[in-house]
């Protein structure tokens, strides 16, 4: 789902993410209010083309974000916003592993190296 404020029309190279939380079994109904404020407040940033969380069905517990930015710019003032930064460390209380970080470009941007 795109985020409020993007435009569809207009064309930027972006930067998507991959985020993975490993939130232990007992403590998913602690978090998953904390993930939905986290992911409302956002999809109202600036630079949000799409931010979304999943469930992996075969790994109770394991939380998959899948995010667009316009640039690595809105995506650092994504990590020091006020919610991410009150929120993302009330979440990793209950994490059972470290999360994993997966940022990609296009395969076309490496063309205009």
């Amino acid at each position: 789902m795109l985020c409020s404020n993007f435009d569809i029309n207009k064309k930027l190279p972006m930067l998507k993410l991959i985020a993975e939380d490993f939130i232990q079994v007992d403590k998913i109904d602690l978090v998953l209010p904390l993930y939905q404020q986290l992911v409302e407040q956002t999809k109202r940033e600036a630079g949000c083309i799409a931010y979304d969380l999943y469930h992996d069905l075969r790994n109770t517990g394991h939380f998959v974000f899948i995010e667009e930015w316009v640039d690595r710019a809105a995506l650092d003032a994504h990590v020091q916003s006020s919610h991410f930064q009150d929120l993302v460390p009330q979440i990793d209380q209950h994490r059972r592993q470290d999360g994993i970080f997966t940022h990609m470009q296009h395969y076309d941007e490496l063309f205009k190296k």
